[in-house]
């Protein structure tokens, strides 16, 4: 196999085309709303929204051309070193089943969150730039999606970084914004470190960063003694490559760092519940279809490169993130905080699905969830907007409007939002004929029949994986019947009428915040995703993104192979899986509602985290306290530390030792003026002098010559008489 043939340049396709428009457009609208934007005041809305319209119908038709069909690549030479062991460096976009798929998620949950922010978002000083920021963040995005190598992937990666951190401190003049969107770019860059780290290594290793030259590679190679052993030519010469296990695992898992950071894995999750403190259908837009699902998609892409090591520790800490995010959205009493800590679950189960074997049902589980948990978000965003008008109304700011103890009742002034808002929570909670449902039930069955596999030698601490995953079904369906509770049942708990939250007496809300929350919520449901909305193995997702669809090896061909072997090979457990999924998700709402039915109105308004596990609840286990004093205080420690000896030990050296030597060259030259000077001086002025008074002795005349005789034998005879 000839590396360089692998990366030929290879002709564009009016496909290859619309997708580098549909890339470009969303930059356009960016540079138009940033720049030009405050000229058009009420136009940067329809502009944004249009332009993002026109992305998704061209998103729609490419996937109408490639969705089982066909793979559309393009690929030329983006620039050359001049070395024999450096291969071009290329630059194309890919476009396959995964690829279509989530451009038409992105654009489409983009489309509908700008059409939503027009309500929102109006009156805002910061408009233009808020439209603006959107455009450039779904550009990012498209990019990830689009491009066909890792090194192009990871600055598109580090523009949505970029692009998180412009949005989630929009309201820059909130210090709490500011802080959020500090720790979201500082925490990405952990992960990212390790991101480029394991980019480098499979650059290092295979001389490219084409998506589709190294999956060829790695197709190529063989286990040879425990080894990886790849036989190719590289420009004309024999290039014989032996990897360890343990190299291709630390590689694999420095690509996983990145989807650690960028979709809130444990322990990086830390970040996502602060980036709510941006405007709503940002954290819509983040928690559903671009930022948080980059990680995810990464990990997809690169699925061949992983080692089976790797994908157990992806599987571990899948369930830990699943876990963890489950137990922290239990007594969170922010709307928006018990949402961003569903999403850190929910990840959990998509990486979990990852390392389990599980590729589709992950991916299948990602596009249900984009759906339901915008709709979520965005009703969230109707519950807020609404709070803030009652209480303005009211002139009581000080009340917090997303706290849920201030809301209840809100299904009888709200009825649109409540049943949106249900059939969204229904999904995440994984109830029956929701698409929520079929992803979940689709994790779960693998995750079992990879316990299995990997328990055959008699270890069963693998089955923790699945148990964990099962458990995290009750503790979803507990926590969002609790949140539904506190918000639409019982009576409204703030100071004024219910009625002043309302749009006014016909509507609840304004229609283009409405209208995007109902069609979310419709497509939340599962006959949309599977014509057997009980069943996920005839869902289109799953088939579409399928690995038997990709005709490469991977890294992990003989587990992923055995768990799929294993996993088809009784139904009858699949069947199981779905009914215990659906009893566990019943037993979690009956448990919610036997705990709060019994608080009356004020125990619910009044209830706080008393207790020990309420409290590590609450406090999402102490993890900020815990890197706050472990990481971030020794860190600031040794800034203090350094810089206080940079400025009292060597910038006093240097400043004092300047002022010193400043005096010591005075005294240097003076000593060289008066003594050296001088002494040369001495010299000079007593040669002058004797030479004169040689001169003047040398006068020609005879008198003087006998009177300068006469003069030294006198004082010969003198020194004789006297010694």
């Amino acid at each position: 196999m000839e590396l360089t043939e692998l990366l030929k340049p290879l002709a564009g396709t009016p496909q290859t085309a619309t997708a580098l428009v549909v890339l470009l457009l969303p930059l356009l609208a960016f540079l138009v709303l940033f720049f030009f934007g405050k000229r058009l005041p009420r136009r940067v809305d329809w502009l944004a929204i249009g332009i993002s319209t026109i992305t998704f119908a061209l998103s729609v038709y490419l996937f109408a051309q490639t969705w089982d069909s066909n793979t559309y690549h393009a690929r030329m030479t983006w620039f050359s070193l001049p070395s024999t062991i450096v291969s071009d460096f290329t630059a194309g976009i890919l476009l396959d089943n995964l690829t279509v798929l989530m451009l038409v998620i992105v654009t489409f949950i983009s489309t509908l969150v700008q059409l939503f922010s027009v309500g929102y978002m109006h009156g805002d000083s910061g408009y233009h730039r808020y439209f603006a920021y959107l455009g450039l963040f779904t550009f990012s995005m498209l990019g990830i999606v689009l491009v066909d190598n890792l090194l192009l992937l990871f600055m598109f990666w580090e523009l949505v970084g970029l692009s998180s951190y412009l949005l989630i401190g929009f309201w820059y003049h909130k210090p709490a914004a500011v802080a959020a969107n500090k720790k979201a770019f500082l925490v990405n860059r952990v992960g990212d470190i390790g991101l480029l780290l394991g980019l480098f290594a499979f650059y290092t290793y295979f001389r490219t960063f084409d998506l589709e030259a190294l999956r060829s590679l790695i197709s190529a190679g063989n286990w040879v003694n425990g080894n990886f052993i790849l036989a190719c030519t590289f420009n004309g010469e024999p290039w014989l490559l032996e990897l360890t296990p343990l190299l291709l695992t630390l590689a694999g898992l420095g690509l996983f760092m990145g989807c650690v950071g960028k979709s809130a894995q444990f322990p990086l999750q830390v970040w996502l519940p602060d980036a709510m403190q941006g405007p709503t259908p940002v954290s819509s837009l983040i928690h559903a279809a671009t930022m948080v699902a980059a990680g995810v998609y990464l990990v997809a892409r690169c699925y061949s490169f992983l080692t089976p090591d790797a994908l157990t520790v992806i599987a571990i800490v899948g369930a830990i993130t699943a876990l963890v995010g489950a137990l922290a959205a239990l007594k969170q009493y922010d709307i928006k905080a018990v949402l961003a800590f569903s999403t850190i679950s929910q990840l959990g189960y998509m990486v979990m699905g990852m390392g389990i074997g599980a590729y589709d049902a992950s991916l299948f589980h990602l596009t249900t969830h984009a759906f339901f948990k915008a709709a979520l978000f965005l009703n969230s965003g109707i519950i807020i907007h609404a709070m803030h008008r009652g209480l303005h109304h009211a002139h009581l700011e000080h009340l917090d409007a997303q706290d849920i103890r201030n809301m209840g009742g809100l299904r009888k002034t709200m009825p649109f939002t409540f049943y949106s808002y249900l059939v969204a929570a229904a999904a995440l909670a994984g109830i029956p004929l929701t698409s929520g449902f079929l992803s979940k039930d689709a994790i779960l069955s693998v995750s079992w029949a990879w316990a299995q596999t990997m328990s055959a030698n008699g270890n069963l601490l693998y089955f923790i994986v699945p148990v964990t995953g099962f458990a995290v079904v009750v503790l979803t369906a507990f926590y969002m019947t609790r949140h539904l509770w506190f918000m639409f049942f019982g009576s409204f708990r703030s100071p004024f009428n219910v009625q002043h939250i309302r749009y006014s007496l016909r509507q609840e809300t304004e229609r283009v915040m409405l209208a995007p929350v109902l069609l979310l919520a419709i497509l939340s449901l599962g006959i949309f995703f599977s014509l057997n909305p009980l069943s996920f193995s005839g869902s289109w997702v799953v088939n579409g993104v399928s690995l038997d669809n990709a005709s490469l090896k991977l890294l992990a061909d003989n587990l992923v192979q055995a768990v799929t072997l294993q996993d088809d090979s009784n139904h009858l457990e699949h069947i199981v899986i779905g009914v215990v999924s659906a009893l566990l998700a019943a037993a979690g709402i009956v448990a919610a509602l036997v705990v709060y039915n019994r608080k009356t109105s004020e125990e619910l308004l009044q209830e706080q985290p008393t207790g020990t596990f309420a409290r590590l609840s609450y406090n999402h286990f102490y993890l900020d306290r815990i890197y706050n004093r472990t990481l971030i205080q020794p860190a600031l420690l040794l800034s203090r530390t350094l810089y206080r000896v940079d400025k009292r030990v060597i910038d006093y050296t240097l400043n004092y030792g300047s002022k010193w030597l400043v005096v010591l060259s005075k005294m240097v030259g003076w000593f060289d003026r008066l003594v050296v000077d001088g002494l040369v001086w001495l010299v000079a002025a007593l040669s002058k002098m004797f030479g004169v008074l040689g001169r003047n002795l040398q006068n020609g005349k005879v008198q003087s010559y006998y009177a300068y005789s006469l003069f030294g034998f006198i004082l010969i005879i003198l020194y004789i008489v006297l010694f």
